[in-house]
């Protein structure tokens, strides 16, 4: 997002790849996880889950979608400091980080994982591309959460009297082709996280833990589907793509007092 910040506001972070389905996965894990291990990564679970998969069955009548429960795996593989965790799946790498840092420094540590498992499995193709910033706008004493945000983020909060509950947007853009998904969600209350992510065991930072008054969680969601041939410069290149197209949604939905505020 251009120049670092010195204080960011992102408190949770994540790039996923989509690939072939290696059916065998399971076959491979030994090694792949002897990789991770001798990168840094020595933490390992399996989660098992379940998916609804519907079957259409068609009898010479009418066709009928019978459900079926589809047995999934899953393996999390992550440090010892519990910042940076890589979740693999028979059609998926994501990395999951709690201590952003850099992009250049995110986006090798994400790349050499992929390269870890592409070493073993040989993966022919990649589908989708993503990369993922959860950042939460906390004013300080005496400040409002509106010095922080743009005018055009504050809905019609401002225009309904009484006292603001919650306030929520959401906007999707195409920009070339990357898909953007960008969300604003102001409210008072504790750390919260999308529905959708789980952040296990990862070590949030303290100061996004402890703050429970009103704030505001930016979340800004950009990717790529288009299946290639697998290559880490291809991946690179879209992954830094993603990256400036939510850096440009990140200026448009702050105000300067925000970045003067966060460099410091």
């Amino acid at each position: 997002m251009g120049t670092p910040l010195k204080n960011p506001p992102v408190y949770f972070t994540l790039a996923q790849v989509r690939f072939n389905p290696i059916l065998k996965l399971a076959d491979y894990l030994p090694e792949i996880q002897e990789g991770f291990r001798h990168q840094g990564y020595p933490d390992f679970e399996t989660q098992h889950g379940f998916a609804i998969q519907l079957h259409v069955q068609d009898n010479n009548s009418a066709a009928q979608a019978l459900p079926q429960h589809i047995h999934q795996e899953r393996y999390l593989i992550g440090n010892v400091e519990r910042t940076h965790s890589f979740i693999l799946d028979r059609e998926s790498l994501t990395i999951q980080s709690t201590n952003y840092g850099h992009f250049e420094n995110f986006s090798k540590i994400f790349l050499d994982g992929l390269l870890i498992v592409h070493k073993v499995v040989e993966l022919a193709y990649t589908e989708r591309v993503g990369l993922r910033f959860l950042d939460r706008v906390m004013p300080r004493e005496d400040e409002t959460v509106d010095q922080y945000l743009a005018d055009h983020i504050q809905g019609l909060k401002s225009k309904l009297g009484g006292k603001p509950v919650y306030s929520y947007a959401e906007a999707m853009n195409e920009v070339d082709d990357i898909k953007l998904v960008s969300r604003v969600a102001i409210q008072h209350g504790p750390l919260a996280f999308p529905p959708d992510i789980q952040p296990g065991q990862l070590a949030v930072m303290k100061k996004f833990l402890s703050y429970a008054g009103p704030s505001a969680t930016l979340d800004n969601d950009g990717f790529i589907e288009r299946r290639e041939s697998f290559s880490e410069r291809s991946l690179s290149t879209h992954l830094e793509a993603i990256h400036k197209v939510i850096g440009d949604a990140f200026k448009v939905t702050v105000t300067p007092y925000a970045f003067t505020v966060w460099d410091k």
